[in-house]
């Protein structure tokens, strides 16, 4: 973002304001100007002067003024009304300005949508202070309700326009129509958008439902900029529909609006301009297939509309967004940048280099486009969603994993462990300071048992892509150390990941090691190639050096695939290849010179419920292979899980599972079943 790209974005929505503004008046006003012509005309001389018309009836001039008001002169209407107090009621005066601030409402929501200028909700303030005054000054009498509920529809479109979406879902609960007295259309989308924008799906579709079926002031074809249109409507109520996972209904939906709209733009004069409904129809196509885990057939969809409209920032930004569907932040930001460079007033492709920002750890661009939306694009949706997720990387961050086993008498007869990360807000931007504790106990037979508790403290740098980390530990009992870790990661791009770990008092050795006094050190480290969400390979190397002077070693290597994924269905594939050696003989612990592990892992996911960012997941997972140890030959290994995963938010997540599983430890064969949990929520 260059220093002059402020001064470009403000010119560019200060055209496109006076574009918006001076087609209403062109629309608006052309009737006033008619009516003026004759008050304007030159006065004829007398001895041309026509026979005198007779004076306008009281009733002529109610229909005259109030065709006038209907037909986008409000405002005129309502002075030439007022210049008439016993033709005009006070009833037929608080119509006339209703009709006035419902015209204020439409052209501030208008501008809003044109321009991203410090002062683009000023009309909506203006527009809104209208509202206000008028319903304070329509009587409690019955017979204004009918005036007074339409006064209050048009001040829940203000409250909307106004980013006051709270506000504008209660008023709309308040005023909702019972049978068969609908509010305008204009309303309805007011409050789908307010309950959109607080992650309610449900109502948000069931408003725009009513608005695309209201009789009452409908949504009619207009050419007018930045106008509401039916295609934008059902647009909102396409995502709505996603929201809840009404994954056929929102396809069903999007076949209707390609049969309903044509290719070529039917109030133009030109017969063979496109029409911008159509292209938006078939960005929807393509984003059905994007949000719907057809990737990558969205993703060619996309591609294929850009070559026909190459300079169209909702395509490029649609096309950004596959781009993080596809876990490729850095491709995606590159996409997002191209945008908002071409096209400074973009308000999405800005929130997009925030949200990527966010991923790559480029907190200080991150901060910087949260101070550049600021308080004034509280209506804009891409704006809520990236100040959501940025308000969450400010938080603390609370993880806490827990897990027990019972059954494997090699390793221990029950054991239980919980490992607990607590992270403090950022400090200058990419730090932070963390607290850990690990406690977990272990029976080991014969009513034998051996505990560990190691308590530490650290602090956590993340920046463009590298993630460090430093912990200074003590643990407890008769073999206490203190001692450090740390680990060290990089992401250059959105295929490699290379990471590197050090621990010299390591939580993971085998229970009846820590009961015979042995601790160790362990070093780690891993590489991981992604080709993109789908699949990735990784070798990961272990090595440990026991207090009792054993070596042990460990090399793995994983191939994952996804096989199936639907929105509701998910089929993932794990091919793991490892082996493991020591350099100790006739330890207390499970100590094979030499072994080795060939398996495949299948998971099968099932997605029932979603909502807005909340989701709930079953997963059953099963695994078999073969396992050599050298002097015991080889066996069979299996492990059987259920597990079920919650999203309970934008980076909070539950899972729980339960599972049994087999496999030989010298020469005894040993069954298993195991209990786990993993909690991750912003505090």
């Amino acid at each position: 973002m260059k220093s002059s790209q402020p001064n470009r974005r403000r010119l560019r929505s200060t055209l496109k304001t006076t574009a918006v503004l001076l087609a209403l008046f062109a629309r608006d006003h052309g009737g006033a100007q008619a009516a003026g012509a004759e008050r304007a005309a030159p006065a004829a001389r007398p001895s041309q002067a026509a026979p005198a018309s007779p004076p306008e009836s009281p009733q002529a001039l109610r229909q005259r003024l109030f065709a006038l008001a209907e037909d986008g002169s409000p405002q005129l209407a309502l002075e030439q009304a007022t210049a008439r107090p016993e033709v005009f009621s006070r009833a037929d005066l608080l119509q006339l300005e209703h009709l006035v601030v419902a015209q204020e409402i439409r052209w501030a929501r208008q501008q809003a949508g044109a321009s991203n200028a410090p002062d683009r909700l000023a009309a909506a303030d203006h527009a809104l202070a209208g509202a206000d005054a008028l319903l304070e000054r329509i009587p409690p009498d019955e017979s204004y309700q009918a005036l007074r509920r339409t006064a209050q529809a048009d001040r829940l479109t203000a409250l909307a326009v106004r980013g006051r979406m709270a506000e504008a879902s209660a008023l709309y609960e308040q005023i909702a129509p019972p049978a068969g007295e609908p509010l305008p259309a204009a309303a309805y989308v007011a409050a789908g958008d307010a309950y959109a924008y607080q992650d309610k799906p449900d109502l948000a579709a069931h408003a725009y439902e009513l608005a695309l079926q209201s009789p009452r002031e409908p949504i009619a074809e207009t050419t007018e900029p930045y106008a509401l249109t039916r295609v934008s409507v059902q647009e909102s109520l396409f995502f709505a529909y996603l929201d809840q996972g009404r994954y056929e209904t929102a396809h069903a939906l999007v076949t209707s609006m390609l049969r309903t709209t044509p290719a070529q733009d039917a109030l133009s004069v030109d017969i063979d301009k496109t029409n911008p409904d159509y292209g938006t129809v078939m960005k929807l196509q393509a984003q059905y297939l994007l949000y719907t885990n057809h990737v990558d057939e969205g993703v060619r969809a996309l591609d294929a509309l850009r070559r026909d409209a190459p300079f169209d920032p909702t395509l490029l930004t649609a096309r950004a967004d596959g781009a993080l569907v596809q876990e490729r932040p850095h491709g995606a930001q590159e996409l997002y940048l191209q945008v908002h460079n071409d096209h400074p007033e973009d308000i999405a492709s800005l929130a997009g280099i925030g949200e990527t920002s966010l991923q790559r750890y480029q907190f200080e661009q991150a901060r910087t486009v949260a101070t550049t939306f600021g308080a004034g694009f509280p209506d804009n949706n891409a704006v809520r969603l990236f100040e959501r997720d940025y308000r969450i990387y400010e938080r603390p961050q609370l993880i806490i994993e827990a897990g027990g086993e019972r059954g494997n008498a090699a390793l221990a007869d029950q054991a239980w462990a919980i490992d607990t990360h607590l992270y403090s807000s950022p400090l200058a931007l990419y730090w932070r300071v963390f607290a850990h504790q690990f406690s977990g106990r272990a029976d080991t037979g014969n009513g034998n048992s051996v505990s560990r508790v190691r308590n530490g403290a650290g602090v956590d740098y993340r920046r463009d892509g590298w993630e460090a980390s430093a912990e200074v530990h003590q643990s407890t009992g008769g073999e206490g150390r203190t001692g450090g870790t740390s680990t060290l990661a990089y992401q250059p791009d959105d295929h490699w990941r290379f990471s590197l770990g050090f621990d010299s008092d390591a939580n993971d050795l085998p229970w009846k090691a820590y009961q015979a006094g042995v601790t160790g050190r362990t070093g780690t480290a891993s590489a991981r190639y992604s080709q993109d969400d789908r699949r990735y390979f990784n070798l990961s190397y272990a090595l440990s050096r026991y207090s009792d002077t054993n070596l042990n070693q460990q090399w793995l290597g994983t191939v994952y695939q996804r096989l199936l994924n639907t929105p509701r269905h998910q089929v993932s594939l794990w091919l793991d290849v490892g082996t493991d050696s020591n350099t100790l003989a006739g330890t207390a612990y499970f100590n094979p010179r030499r072994d080795y592990i060939a398996q495949v892992r299948s998971m099968y996911q099932w997605t029932p419920w979603r909502y807005a960012d909340r989701s709930f997941s079953q997963r059953v997972y099963v695994s078999a292979g073969g396992y050599h140890q050298d002097g015991f030959g080889d066996s069979m290994l299996w492990e059987a899980r259920l597990e079920h995963y919650w999203q309970l938010g934008r980076k909070a997540s539950l899972t729980y599972g339960i599972g049994i599983g087999s496999r030989r430890y010298d020469a005894a064969c040993e069954t298993s079943k195991l209990i786990y949990l993993t909690l991750n929520v912003p505090l």
